[in-house]
């Protein structure tokens, strides 16, 4: 039950040893960018930026598609073509450039998939990446999301059972791994502050589908509601993005 806007979002932990250099695999961009994104790569005054932009743009788009289909779409990376617009906005400079941000860095741009064209708005502070995409409304410029994430506790042993308690058993299913757990943990008291209700009271349960491509749902006191909710995490970052409707404050 999603609002008409199926945010997608995407973060990328830029302090991933695997993600330094990897602008110069070839392999790589030709798989996952097309021309035109590989020329825009290339560009770019810090190349691996530039790259993560892009793919996590691909990756919030194919949450947003597959909230929109009702069904995930074959994702062929290509046919997700992100374009970044123009410099950052007054926050800071330009996300692309070679120094790493220490305060929030915002970027707009675009995915094409087909027939759906998304708006793309990325955040880069320090080494995490967090992207966000949605349908566009006409009548409004940019949904009144919020987004937020945070660095994950350090690997833990026994980690199933001392988180599997917090969770009912409709929401443990939809528990694929230790991250996985935590960035539901963080995206449901966010929730519960939101809508100025208890966290207990608050269930993120999932659609069918293969561990790690369900969609989350929001239930209230057993019942779905209609928070659009999107989350992530890559390396110790985990991150969420959702739209609480106005009249589901304080119930």
């Amino acid at each position: 039950m999603p609002n008409r806007w199926h945010l997608g979002n995407d973060i990328v932990d830029l302090s991933d040893p695997r993600h330094t250099g990897k602008a110069r695999d070839d392999r790589f961009l030709q798989r996952v960018f097309s021309h035109k994104e590989r020329e825009d790569i290339h560009a770019a005054e810090s190349q691996d930026r530039a790259l993560w932009n892009r793919w996590a743009g691909k990756e919030a788009a194919f949450k947003t598609i597959s909230k929109s289909l009702g069904v995930p779409p074959t994702f062929i990376h290509p046919d997700f073509q992100v374009t970044i617009f123009g410099p950052a906005g007054p926050r800071g400079p330009a996300a692309e450039a070679g120094a790493v941000p220490d305060s929030p860095v915002t970027r707009f741009g675009q995915v094409r998939y087909g027939d759906f064209r998304l708006p793309l708005r990325i955040e880069s502070v320090g080494t995490a990446l967090h992207a966000v995409t949605w349908i566009p409304d006409p009548g409004h410029d940019m949904p009144p999301f919020i987004w937020g994430s945070q660095k994950a506790p350090g690997p833990k042993a026994g980690w199933k059972e001392e988180l599997e308690p917090r969770f009912s058993q409709q929401e443990w299913g939809c528990v694929s791994h230790r991250h996985s757990a935590l960035a539901r943990l963080a995206a449901r008291r966010a929730i519960a502050s939101s809508m100025s209700v208890e966290e207990d009271v608050l269930e993120i349960r999932c659609g069918p589908g293969k561990p790690g491509r369900r969609i989350p749902q929001v239930f209230l006191r057993g019942e779905e509601v209609s928070v659009d909710l999107t989350l992530s995490h890559h390396g110790q970052l985990l991150a969420w993005a959702y739209l609480v409707p106005p009249q589901l404050k304080g119930r």
